[in-house]
């Protein structure tokens, strides 16, 4: 057994000192490109590879925390584009907060909200056309053409959207965001959306959180049998965008 723990223990400093070599080396890539004044493709590239590589190392070694906030990392550099201009100051705070959870300024593990509300966000859509608001969404769906449509309404709305693909995971990071609101499919893999809402409103952590559930069919089909009533019905087709705005006056987010 103490050879077991002395093992764990060789381990977890591996991961420390990977994890601070990773962090080094980000900033030396930021303070080549901040001479500059841009990162190249290249550095995008590195940069995004060794944030992935986090979130994972985030996740094996009980760093739920550093997993959460290299996921919201992720978000910022896979959205930015042409419209939506990667900015150096943002880049720059996603580093330093993901540094101060390895050198444990910031709880490995816990509620993080207001930390990650203060993240650097990036839209889509004109500032002039969109008042961008605080209000955090998190949309738990499988990827594809579907969550880039869910994606873009809500961010159309101003919201700031964090996108899940896996119901159980998203249960921890609802538990350390705590999201003004949740969004999640029906046809989930593992944990479906139904038992998903269920299960957060069986927390009292996250009882009080809106949920609405993104599906086919209507509300009294058997599939949806124990949906709470207090969680509204989107469907998906032509009624989407009526579904939508219903059930966001309904959770007082309009």
């Amino acid at each position: 057994m103490e050879d077991f723990e002395k093992h764990l223990a060789q381990l977890h400093q591996e991961f420390l000192d990977q994890a601070n070599d990773s962090i080094a080396q980000l900033d030396r890539m930021l303070d080549v490109a901040s001479e500059r004044g841009r990162l190249d493709n290249s550095e995008l590239v590195n940069i995004a590879r060794i944030v992935h590589s986090l979130k994972g190392s985030g996740g094996t070694f009980d760093y739920p925390n550093l997993t959460v906030l290299a996921h919201r990392f992720e978000d910022y550099l896979g959205a930015s584009d042409a419209s939506a201009p990667l900015k150096l100051d943002d880049v720059r705070i996603f580093v330093d907060r993901i540094g101060d959870v390895v050198d444990g300024r910031i709880s490995r593990e816990g509620p993080i909200d207001t930390i990650v509300r203060s993240l650097p966000m990036r839209s889509r859509f004109d500032v002039a056309d969109v008042s961008i608001t605080d209000v955090e969404v998190g949309l738990i769906m499988e990827g594809g053409a579907q969550a880039r449509l869910v994606t873009k309404e809500l961010e159309a709305c101003g919201y700031r959207v964090t996108h899940l693909q896996s119901s159980i995971q998203a249960i921890g990071y609802v538990y350390q965001t705590r999201p003004d609101c949740v969004f999640v499919s029906a046809n989930m893999p593992g944990l479906d959306g139904v038992d998903f809402v269920r299960a957060l409103k069986a927390m009292k952590a996250t009882e009080a959180i809106p949920c609405a559930l993104l599906t086919a069919f209507a509300r009294d089909n058997q599939l949806l049998r124990g949906l709470p009533d207090s969680v509204p019905v989107i469907r998906k087709g032509a009624q989407f965008g009526d579904d939508l705005a219903d059930a966001l006056q309904k959770l007082g987010l309009l």
